[in-house]
């Protein structure tokens, strides 16, 4: 940092805080002064008074002063301490430095150039941001890993630069970004433009060699903001509290095509212009680059991907505008005007990511009989479900995902049957019961439903239970309420009320009261036990009485083949039957959580292979299972097979698990680690930072 900087900034400090005289006068007793009112600005402080210059013959003055200016040596006299311990970053939301309680963005216009050789984005951001409060001295954002090259409030004839600077960032939550405003800056609206630009290795973007694409020619680029990742592609208040609308102007190599999660407004070689004109968080900005091709799904969707995959994804993906107008028939009007997919390449680290007009989806989806094109109904149902009413923070996640999966099993009862619904729910039960067992095993309290989220961050509470254990509780409340035919109407309202808005669960709590207190429903409400499902940990107090036709057929094979040695397995015609690929993924997962499986080796392993002919099924939830399987059963000369599955895709729901379990397996351990090490640098840094939390490495 310049010297200028330096002098700057302490005089910045100076002005806030009305310490003139003792800055200038004493300022080891200023810096003490200082140390008590910087309230967790982790920044080192530099005193610019304090000097080690040379004296000079005094022959010539401006000699003296020229040779004092470059000799001027700086030294600190307050260093805080880096944080360990996160603590709760702002009033409204424990993961975001910014506040919006004071102010709020509500437009965002972007300006990028993709830098593929760099692997960074280079531009600005101009936020048009409202200010609630009077005479606010400065404005918070939140960043990781960005330069800040200029930051400048845009009034109607001048442009008036601002003083900033960046806090020591927390490991794996980013830093705060201070712009100091004009003394006595009113409410209203203020523009303000930020110059930067990305780090090479942006928590998230994903930047893709042509190697590692599927048509070995071209780059790729693609984003994954949620849950905290925004900050590290754009200096902005990423928190979920806060929905802005944007526009975006996006240079790029002009044999590429750019995608956002907006419409496109106008596309030219090399440049993109995109809108979105429905207010969204921060987590849902996104995009991707690559040499795509796109097929019609429907009136108003496409399905984009490489050349190569095309005709097979659009159709695994041909059900995808029923889906929709399902969705909309059970949750009101689509806002958002187009529904593209975008089929990701394997590093994708989920299985589908929400993303306004353009939904993410992983290619493990592609298993050739659409059996797990319910990831799109899923998706489909965040367009209301998370999309349009957000959660305010991440410790309300539920109200995000587990709304989604209840909308998303309405989709299935109502496309397929009410068994296939109830059959999706139990399904989901057995990922929540494996979960509880083994991921969150050390971490009991992030079983909870409402999560305290003071001192860990979003990534590393991710897991299945606010989804499962979510959803659990909808249905729950709506069986006790009298079935769809009650709860449906509330839901269509509740969406409708808070469309657009950002809530907690005291605001989901207090709209169920209001709809039903009229109603002879009224007394069914005393019998919500809400502290028992928000805040107990473990498995749903409740499960609700489901139509488990479906399941008891998994649940049957599963106790055979765990109880039965394989040469009695041989000659049992039940463990032959036919079964759908929804049984068989819920028959392995069962399997997976019986204790002492009989004679679980290679033969019985293979019998299994042969019967339900699983050695070339292109079915990933099934290959995941099996290889699972196969680690339980120590089969390591198997593990080869095992670690190319891992690297095939960084799906987080597939390696995250097979790593955990190799983790356990001592003879596996090193090689997993070394081969963790070796492909680290092609995951995406929420998928990296979590596994090497799994493999004890962090």
């Amino acid at each position: 940092m310049s010297i200028c900087k330096r002098v700057q900034q302490w005089a910045t400090f100076a002005r806030t805080w009305h310490i003139y005289d003792c800055t200038w006068q004493n300022p080891f007793d200023s810096a003490k002064i200082i140390s008590k009112h910087l309230m967790g600005m982790n920044k080192p402080i530099y005193h610019p008074m304090i000097v080690n210059c040379l004296l000079l013959s005094s022959r010539s003055s401006r000699v003296n002063l020229c040779v004092k200016r470059f000799l001027l040596k700086t030294v600190p006299v307050y260093l805080t301490q880096k944080r360990n311990i996160m603590g709760r970053l702002g009033k409204v939301d424990p993961s975001s430095y910014s506040q919006p309680e004071l102010i709020t963005t509500l437009h965002s216009d972007l300006l990028w150039q993709v830098d593929f050789k760099n692997t960074k984005l280079i531009g600005s951001v101009t936020h048009k941001f409202n200010v609630l409060e009077k005479n606010l001295p400065a404005i918070i954002l939140d960043v990781r890993d960005i330069k800040i090259t200029n930051a400048e409030l845009i009034c109607d004839k001048s442009h008036i630069p601002l003083n900033h600077f960046i806090s020591e960032p927390i490991d794996d939550i980013g830093a705060k970004l201070t712009l100091e405003l004009p003394q006595g800056t009113a409410p209203g609206h203020l523009l303000v433009r930020i110059d930067y630009e990305t780090s090479s290795a942006a928590s998230g973007l994903q930047w893709l060699t042509p190697e590692q694409t599927l048509g070995k020619t071209h780059p790729y680029m693609f984003s994954q903001c949620q849950a905290i990742h925004a900050r590290s592609i754009l200096p902005c208040q990423d928190t979920p509290a806060v929905k802005f609308t944007y526009e975006a102007t996006v240079d790029h190599p002009s044999d590429l095509t750019a995608l956002m999660s907006a419409l496109i407004d106008k596309r030219d070689p090399g440049c993109t212009t995109f809108k979105q004109e429905v207010p969204i968080p921060a987590y849902l900005l996104a995009i991707a680059i690559g040499k795509l091709v796109s097929k019609p799904l429907g009136p108003q969707s496409n399905v984009w991907a490489e050349q190569g995959i095309i005709d097979e994804c659009a159709e695994e993906f041909s059900q995808t505008s029923e889906m929709l107008k399902t969705a909309s028939d059970i949750c009101g009007p689509y806002v958002w005007k187009q529904y593209d997919l975008l089929v990701m390449p394997p590093s994708f680290p989920f299985g589908g990511m929400e993303n306004p007009c353009l939904t993410f989806v992983t290619p493990t989806l592609l298993a050739g009989d659409k059996s797990l094109a319910d990831v799109v109904a899923h998706e489909i149902a965040h367009s209301w479900t998370g999309n349009l009413v957000t959660n305010k923070n991440f410790e309300h996640f539920w109200l995000n995902e587990g709304f989604t999966v209840f909308v998303e099993t309405k989709i299935v009862g109502r496309m397929h049957s009410n068994k296939e619904r109830d059959f999706h729910m139990l399904r989901n039960l057995t990922d929540l019961q494996e979960c509880i067992r083994t991921q969150l095993a050390n971490q009991p309290e992030l079983t909870k439903l409402v999560v305290d989220l003071s001192n860990c961050g979003p990534d590393d509470a991710f897991s299945s239970v606010p989804y499962i254990k979510g959803s659990t509780f909808l249905r729950y409340i709506e069986d006790l309420l009298g079935g769809p035919e009650i709860f449906e109407p509330f839901l269509r309202q509740y969406l409708q009320k808070y469309a657009y808005k950002s809530v907690i669960t005291d605001d989901f709590k207090q709209a169920l009261y209001d709809y039903f207190n009229g109603t002879d429903k009224k007394e069914k409400l005393t019998e919500i036990d809400w502290d028992m499902w928000l805040s107990y940990e473990g498995m749903p107090p409740i499960i609700p009485k489901f139509d488990e036709t479906l399941a008891n057929v998994s649940k049957q094979l599963a106790q055979l083949w765990a109880t039965k040695t394989t040469s009695e397995l041989r000659d049992l015609p039940g463990v032959k039957q036919r079964i759908s690929s929804h049984q068989l993924i819920d028959f392995l997962g069962k399997l997976i959580e019986c204790k002492g499986i009989k004679d679980l080796n290679e033969q019985k392993i293979e019998l299994l292979e042969t019967v339900y002919s699983l050695k070339n099924t292109k079915n990933a939830e099934v290959r995941f299972r099996l290889m699972r399987l196969y680690i339980m059963a120590r089969l390591l000369d198997r593990l080869d097979e095992i670690i190319a599955f891992a690297n095939s895709n960084f799906r987080m729901k597939f390696c995250r698990p097979i790593y955990r379990d190799l983790a356990n397996w001592p003879d596996a351990r090193p090689k997993a680690i070394e081969n963790f090490k070796r492909v680290k640098g092609q995951m995406m840094a929420v998928c990296s930072h979590t596994i090497e939390k799994d493999l004890g490495l962090k």
